[in-house]
């Protein structure tokens, strides 16, 4: 057998060009399937994401996929990238469990800023007695019933003026830099509260506490939306009130053994809690996405998780930036609608007026407990719903929650008005002192269930990503607005309605939420956002949702 020919310079250069082209073939044709794999998961046409498969193939994208070739030992760019595609696959075929366990982490480190707002939530609760002794810790005098409403709604207040800012923050910027934002905001508010010496340090303490504590509000769904699987996206958005609640319950605890200003500090520590749980998390692949960092974003989904070969985010947001572009789509408004509409239920509940006067109904029981006490216990009581809420809003969905919740805490604000009412007309209700305990638990439980908490996770789920920054912040100012409406003036209401108007009043708001839910929220478990909007769209549903989410 004749040996082989050397081959000439000509014969080897066309051999190595052919060799180059058969690489770029394959490139192409693996970001090709990389887009029709996504467009299957998603449901949208391929096109929608092959400009950003094809903006991946640039030099410097390049350059780190050889790098992180040479790193796992291949020898080309193409091994390296289908050994990470084996490598997510590999992942996805571990346990449910294991797969989902670092979203659960992540979840569970920025919800440590939920829990610090809930701290700042139950702070005034035990602090008040302190404050309204004759050997008060702040100024010279003990502090009067009129300075104590403006202590519990400058937090609002604070909350309200700060949530526009925070919307444009969280849709333009790095959510890492939101976060690291509410914690420095909540150690100075803390700081100037814990060293106070004058009634006006105490309300610009409280004012600061409020504008972190409207950044933790956007930040916490947001984060979790955007880095949880749809399967777990309820359960892990329900975090929000499940981490509030047990800062309040935090405070009450702390707040009945401590001194005032070890409780301060104590509260403190919960934001530089936060801030080092929060460092280590990666940024959240949505920004990265839309900034265009498109490696980083596939490396931070990897860390996060795997739901189907290399995830990607749904889509890439583009933010809005006005009413106008928010109302452009029948869609948007109507989750503009919803969005809105859940505030008010939360706030009109009347879960503050219940919490407000929890001491005197279990005095009115015949009751031993202490005023801290009943508080620790209503506490206790609204973590157990916001627990339930959390297991079961992924099973039984957002509506039958919302509704169940509305519909026991009418039933419970009924029953309590009516014992206060026949109370004050003279009629003998000693043999029934349990009624007002026990209907005090159901309604705290009940709207706890529901009212308390999902409606953080329907807004976190029903907004196009290029108006959610702007819609998200005009569902927080409604909050914050009533509740400082609420704290502020419902002493005179309570005056003028009498205990059994005020109950019945938030009894008739329930039963109205009950058929709004029903009619006009739709049910988000487990859906995509196009279909999502399709549902708010109605019949044009397929042409407006591809609208919205046009050109992400």
């Amino acid at each position: 057998m004749h040996p082989a020919a050397p081959r000439s310079c000509k014969q080897t250069r066309r051999s190595r060009s052919r060799d180059g082209r058969n690489a770029v073939d394959d490139r192409k044709s693996y970001l090709a399937k990389f887009a029709r794999r996504l467009a299957r998961r998603d449901g949208v046409g391929a096109g929608g994401y092959k400009e950003s498969a094809r903006s991946c193939d640039r030099r410097p994208e390049q350059t780190e996929h050889r790098r992180l070739a040479r790193q796992a030992g291949r020898a080309d760019e193409k091994n390296g990238m289908e050994s990470v595609a084996k490598d997510a696959v590999e992942q996805q075929g571990g346990k449910t469990s294991g797969r989902r366990l670092r979203q659960y982490l992540a979840a569970s480190a920025v919800n440590l800023a939920a829990f610090a707002n809930g701290a700042v939530v139950g702070w005034p609760s035990p602090a008040l007695a302190a404050l309204q002794s004759d050997a008060s810790p702040v100024g010279v005098a003990p502090m009067t019933d009129d300075a104590a409403s403006w202590l519990g709604s400058l937090m609002c207040l604070g909350s309200l003026v700060a949530a526009p800012a925070y919307g444009r923050l969280c849709s333009r910027h790095s959510r890492k830099t939101t976060g690291y934002l509410v914690a420095l905001q909540g150690v100075v508010g803390w700081a100037l509260v814990a060293t106070a010496t004058s009634e006006a340090t105490l309300f610009f303490g409280r004012f600061m506490l409020g504008v972190a504590g409207a950044g933790a509000t956007m930040l916490c769904p947001q984060y979790v939306a955007e880095t949880a699987e749809p399967e777990v996206r309820g359960t892990l958005c329900s975090f929000l009130a499940l981490f509030g609640n047990c800062g309040v319950l935090f405070a009450y605890a702390l707040g009945s053994v401590l001194p005032y200003q070890q409780f301060c500090l104590c509260c403190l520590a919960t934001f530089v809690a936060f801030a080092l749980a929060f460092a280590p998390l990666p940024e959240s692949p949505v920004y990265l996405a839309a900034a265009g960092r498109h490696v980083e974003a596939l490396r931070a989904l990897e860390w996060l998780r795997v739901s189907g070969g290399l995830p990607a985010p749904d889509v890439t947001p583009r933010a809005a930036s006005s009413l106008k572009d928010v109302l452009s789509r029948r869609g948007t408004r109507r989750a503009l609608l919803v969005g809105v509409g859940l505030m008010v239920n939360n706030q009109l509940s009347g879960i503050l007026a219940v919490v407000s006067y929890a001491g005197a109904i279990f005095r009115e029981s015949g009751g031993e407990l202490s005023p801290q006490l009943s508080t620790v216990l209503v506490g206790a009581l609204q973590l157990f719903g916001v627990y339930l809420t959390s297991y079961l809003v992924d099973r039984a969905g957002r509506k039958a929650l919302l509704m169940a919740s509305n519909a026991v805490a009418a039933a419970s604000l009924l029953l309590l008005g009516l014992y206060f009412n026949l109370r004050a007309r003279g009629v003998d209700v000693s043999g029934f002192g349990w009624a007002p305990v026990a209907c005090l638990c159901a309604y705290v439980v009940g709207v706890a269930l529901g009212v308390g908490s999902v409606p953080f996770v329907v807004i976190s789920e029903i907004f196009p990503p290029e108006a959610k920054g702007f819609a998200t912040a005009v569902c927080i100012c409604v909050l914050n607005g009533l509740a400082f409406l609420v704290a502020r003036f419902f002493l005179p209401l309570a005056r003028a309605l009498g205990m059994d108007g005020c109950y019945w009043l938030c009894a008739s708001c329930c039963v109205a939420s009950v058929f709004f839910c029903h009619f006009v929220v739709p049910e988000t478990k487990n859906r995509s956002l196009e279909k999502i909007i399709e549902e708010l769209n109605g019949h044009n549903g397929s042409k407006d949702a591809k609208e919205n989410l046009a050109g992400v």
